[in-house]
C-alpha cells in the first residue's frame, strides 16, 4: 500500500481526552486548575497572598462520591520551592500549589477555597453519600513581616516554615463513630471531623544558578551532554538540550493535553511548527496554548516551569501538507530567566554551512511516539541522523513534498514520529547547539512511522531573516 502522508502532532491520546471529560466543574478557574498525565490528575491553586500577614493560611475543600474511610486524604503543599515561593511572594506574584488526591485517576470536586478566612470561591457539596475532604496549608515568615521584603534584596528574605495539615469529613449512609484527632489550626471548625495530621515534606529540586542573560552568550550550552540516540532513542537527562520544551492544549475543562514540541530562541519566543496549531478542522488559538521549559518529561507535576501565551505568528508562506514554511513563533507571557534547565538554543547563521553535505551528523529530540506503540512517552528522547541531499531525498520521498525551503534527514529505524512534530533538527558544533530545522512532516507505513524514509523539516537557515526580524527578545 502506498505511504499516506503523516502530519507530526496531530495524534493526541483518546485515553487522555475521555478522562479529562469526567473531571468535575470548576467553581473558580481564575484560582485553580486539575492537571493531568497518563489519567491521573492532581490540583493547581495559584493565589495571591496578602504581604500584611506574618502567617498566610490556605484553607482548600473538596467533595468526593462515596463515603471513605481513608487513611490518606490527599496533601496541599507548595509547587514551588522556597526560593521561587518567596521571590513570587515579594514581587506580588501567586503563590502556587499542588493538591494531592486520594484518588488521582478521580479528583473531587473543589468546593471552597479559603485564604487567612476570607473565602475566594464556594460551590456546593455532591449529594450523599460523599467524603467532604478538608486540606490546609500554613505559610510562616518567622523574622519580619512580609511588608519588608524586597525583590532587589530577596536573598536577605526571612525564613519561611511549612505547616500543612488535612482532615477529611465522611458521610456514609450509615452512622459511624466519631473520631476527632486535634490539629493545629488558628480557627477552629465548627463541625466533627475525621483528622489525619500530615507531614509534607517540600521537595526541593538543586538551586538553578542564575547566568548570563545574554542571548549569544548563553544559547546552545549545555550543563550535560548526551550521547544521542526518539524512536528507539535515548533518554535525556533534566538538563539536557534544555531549550526543549512541550506544548500543552487547554481543554474547555482546564486539564491541559501534550500535542507537539519547540524550542526556546530568547527568553519570550518559542519556534514550533505552524501545523501543530493550524490544520483544516483545527485551529488552536495562544490562549488555550502553554508551554512546559525546563523538563525532560510531559509530567507537568515535575520541577519546571509552565508559561502562558499571549501570542502566536506563523510564517506567511505557511500552507496545509507542507513543510516548506511550517514555522509558527510562540509568544511567552513571561520573561524566562535563564538557568541551568532553560537556555535557548543559537539559531544558524552565516559563520555556519547552508548546504550540508550527505550524512552530515544532526539530532532530533521530542517525546512522540515510540516503537512500543505508546503515542508518546513520558521522558523525551534523542536520537542522531543524517542530512540527506536534495537530490536523494526526491528519489526516495514524495517529490512535492520537497522544496527549495525544505530539508531532509533520515536514520533508518530511529527518528521523529507523531507528536515529536514542532521540535528542532540540531547540529552541534565544538560544542554549541544550533538549531538547523523544524520537524514538520514524514511518511506513514503500516499504521505507523515509516523510518526508512526520510523526515522532511522547515529548514531555519532559509527563514533566518524572517525569524530574526519577528521573534520577540
Amino acid at each position: 500500500m502506498e505511504s499516506a502522508l503523516l502530519l507530526y502532532g496531530i495524534l493526541l491520546s483518546l485515553l487522555g481526552l475521555m478522562s479529562a471529560q469526567r473531571l468535575p466543574n470548576i467553581a473558580c478557574p481564575q484560582f485553580f486548575e486539575y492537571l493531568s498525565y497518563n489519567q491521573q490528575f492532581i490540583g493547581h491553586i495559584a493565589v495571591r497572598h496578602d504581604p500584611q500577614y506574618e502567617s498566610n493560611e490556605l484553607v482548600v475543600e473538596f467533595s468526593q462520591y462515596g463515603a471513605y474511610q481513608w487513611s490518606y486524604v490527599g496533601s496541599l503543599s507548595l509547587m514551588d520551592n522556597q526560593e521561587v515561593t518567596k521571590s513570587h511572594i515579594a514581587n506580588g506574584e501567586p503563590i502556587n500549589y499542588r493538591v494531592d488526591f486520594p484518588i488521582p485517576s478521580e479528583p473531587p470536586k473543589l468546593t471552597k477555597i479559603t485564604l487567612n478566612n476570607e473565602v475566594l470561591c464556594s460551590a456546593p457539596q455532591y449529594l450523599p453519600p460523599k467524603t467532604e475532604i478538608s486540606l490546609r496549608h500554613s505559610l510562616l515568615s518567622t523574622t519580619v513581616p512580609l511588608t519588608f521584603l524586597d525583590s532587589r534584596r530577596i536573598q536577605n528574605a526571612p525564613q519561611w516554615d511549612f505547616r500543612p495539615s488535612v482532615s477529611a469529613v465522611k458521610q456514609p449512609d450509615y452512622m459511624i463513630p466519631e473520631i476527632q484527632v486535634p490539629v493545629p489550626r488558628t480557627t477552629p471548625r465548627p463541625r466533627p471531623v475525621i483528622q489525619q495530621q500530615t507531614n509534607v515534606n517540600t521537595r526541593e529540586s538543586p538551586k538553578p544558578e542564575p547566568i548570563d542573560q545574554t542571548l549569544t552568550t548563553v544559547c546552545g550550552r549545555e550543563r550535560a551532554v548526551t550521547t544521542p540516540l526518539i524512536f528507539q532513542g535515548e533518554q535525556l537527562q533534566r538538563g539536557q538540550l534544555p531549550w526543549l520544551v512541550g506544548l500543552f492544549e487547554r481543554a474547555t475543562d482546564n486539564g491541559l493535553i501534550f500535542f507537539c514540541g519547540g524550542s526556546l530562541i530568547s527568553s519570550t519566543t518559542v519556534l514550533s511548527a505552524a501545523h501543530c496549531f493550524r490544520l483544516p478542522g483545527r485551529d488552536l488559538p495562544a490562549n488555550r496554548t502553554v508551554v512546559s521549559l525546563g523538563r525532560n518529561t510531559i509530567d507537568i507535576i515535575s520541577q519546571g516551569e509552565l508559561r502562558e501565551v499571549t501570542q502566536l505568528l506563523f510564517h506567511e508562506a505557511y500552507e496545509h501538507f507542507s513543510a516548506n514554511a511550517d514555522m509558527v513563533l510562540i509568544r511567552l507571557a513571561k520573561k524566562i530567566i535563564f538557568n541551568d534547565y532553560i537556555v535557548p538554543i543559537c539559531l544558524w547563521n552565516e559563520n555556519y554551512a547552508l548546504q550540508l553535505p550527505s550524512g552530515y551528523k544532526t539530532y532530533v529530540a521530542g517525546w512522540g511516539a515510540d516503537e512500543n506503540g505508546n503515542v508518546n512517552t513520558k521522558y523525551s528522547k534523542i536520537t542522531d541522523t543524517s542530512i540527506v541531499t536534495e537530490s536523494d531525498c526526491l528519489r526516495e520521498s514524495v517529490r512535492s513534498l520537497v522544496q527549495p525551503n525544505t530539508i531532509c534527514a533520515k536514520r533508518v529505524g530511529a527518528g521523529p514520529c507523531a507528536s515529536d512534530g514542532g521540535g528542532g533538527l540540531m547540529l552541534r558544533e565544538n560544542n554549541i547547539w544550533l538549531l538547523r530545522g523544524v520537524i514538520s512532516l514524514g511518511l506513514q507505513k503500516n499504521n505507523t512511522c515509516d523510518l526508512t524514509r526520510p523526515s522532511l523539516y522547515a529548514d531555519v537557515a532559509k527563514h533566518i531573516t524572517w525569524l530574526r526580524q519577528n521573534m520577540w527578545e
